[in-house]
Parts: C-alpha cells; structure tokens; sequence
C-alpha cells in the first residue's frame, strides 16, 4: 500500500525528528495487525511505532486513501476556501486552519485534483509562514513538484513530511497546544470530508463502516485534547466532541440513524466554529 512504502521511506526524517525534541518516553501503541515473531523488529514496524511518537494520529493520507479504494466520489465544494485563509489571524485560528488545510490538500492530492492541489499548497504555506513555523518546506514547492503537481506518489512523500515536521516544530517552540489544534483541525476536516460525500451518506455501508474505524483515532484525539484542561479553546472542543463518547463506545454493534446523525451534527458544528 502506497501509504506503509511512505512511511518506511520516513523512517529516518521521523527519528531524527523525535530526536530533536519530542518526548521519547512516550510508549506508542504497537498498530493492529503487527506480526509476531520473524525478525525482532522490521523497518515497517520501528517506523510505525516511532511515527506514532512524532505525529499523534493516523496520516491523513489514510482516510482519504480509504475513501478512493471504495469509489467515493470527489466533492471539491465540501473543502475550505482557499480565500479565508487571511482571515485566520489569531494563533488558535492559523493552527486549527494548518490542520484544515492539510486535509484538504491530502484529499486534493488523494484524487490527482492537481488545480486544487496547487491551491492548497499555497495556503498551507500562508499559515505555516504565519504561525513561524521553522521548517523547510522548499520541497512542497520545488521544479519537481511544479511540474508533477499529480504525481501521487510525490507529493504524499513530501506532504506527509512536512506536517509531522510541523507538528515537531510547534512542540519544541513551547506551543504543545497549538499542535494539537492543528492535529484536530485536520481529524475534523477529514471527518467531515467522509460524512458529506453524498446527501444519502448514512444508506452507504462502505463510508459508515469507514467512519466507524475512526473510533481509534477519536480516542486519541480526546486523549491530546484532555491533556490541556486549562487551554480554554481545547477545553470547549473537548466539551464539544466528548458527546461522541457513546457513539464511538458502541460502534463495534454499528452505527444507528440517531448515532450518525449526533455524529454530523457534532463535527458540522465544531468544524463550523473552525474555519469561521
């Protein structure tokens, strides 16, 4: 799968990351499916687990590569305009919509959508510029990337280097915060993205079931978020999303008409007081 080759090739960049200043420990989560035995720890697993360290939740790229395997349609309308992007001016709002962005571009770049792709590089980097992020994010506009702007493969190499960077950054400049608003900018956009594919979304079994893997990430996502009580604005998301508590408890039995529907409201909502 293009997305395990991607993350072998960032063994490296993620370990030289984690070394910079993230906290290393941290124990992750060994990820489901994992072999046992054979060699004691192959190149596939060790980056895993380190990337788990670096960067929270699941790679963008997972969702949206989900959503193509099972045929979704691409519905550029449901993304954030590119045009707001100046109108984020507080700290809070640069990061959340970094986050916003990014799923977007990773859904842009998902469907080899190259106009949109383009646009939503420029934003990305409007707000990492904004925000002070010190990195090197060259390579996101680089000869190659100009000319091959749909070359899948490419792009979610350098993409999903850049926000793990990103997210490294924002730790080590005393704005832990500011990372795990980006890092839920991004969890609600791609929720978003999935629920709103088609009107009659809730009668697609592939996309129900589809949300309802999300559980694992959800949970982590509340875990960052609770790690913060006393951030106001990570304070009133976990008021906000912790309602979802039941549904995602349940969803091993699947998803009712009343769950899904809490579910939309509630990312609608919270994606709403997001991108302004």
């Amino acid at each position: 799968m293009l997305l395990k080759t991607v993350l072998k090739n960032h063994l490296l960049i993620v370990i030289l990351a984690l070394l910079a200043g993230l906290n290393a420990c941290q124990t992750p989560t060994a990820p489901s499916g994992q072999q046992a035995g054979g060699d004691s720890l192959s190149k596939d697993s060790i980056a895993q687990n380190v990337k788990e360290v670096v960067y929270p939740l699941p790679a963008p790229f997972e969702l949206t590569q989900m959503l193509n395997d099972i045929g979704a349609a691409y519905v550029g309308k449901n993304l954030n305009p590119v045009n707001k992007v100046e109108k984020y001016v507080t700290e809070k709002d640069k990061a959340v919509n970094l986050g916003v962005y990014g799923a977007d571009l990773a859904y842009a770049t998902t469907y080899n959508k190259e106009e949109d792709v383009k646009a939503y590089l420029k934003a990305v980097r409007t707000l990492i510029d904004a925000l002070g992020v010190n990195i090197d994010y060259s390579p996101l506009f680089s000869d190659e990337v100009k000319m091959k702007a749909n070359n899948k493969d490419t792009l979610v190499e350098i993409i999903t280097n850049t926000f793990y960077a990103t997210y490294s950054s924002l730790k080590e400049k005393n704005s832990p915060e500011m990372a795990v608003m980006m890092v839920s900018g991004m969890w609600i956009e791609l929720m978003y993205i999935a629920t709103h594919i088609s009107k009659d979304t809730y009668n697609n079994t592939q996309i129900v079931t589809l949300i309802a893997k999300q559980k694992d990430s959800y949970e982590k996502l509340m875990n960052l978020i609770e790690n913060y009580p006393n951030h106001q604005a990570l304070k009133d998301l976990d008021e906000k999303l912790s309602v979802l508590k039941p549904v995602f408890a349940k969803v091993d039995q699947g998803l009712t008409v009343s769950d899904y529907n809490l579910l939309l409201s509630t990312i609608e909502k919270v994606r709403k007081g997001f991108v302004l």
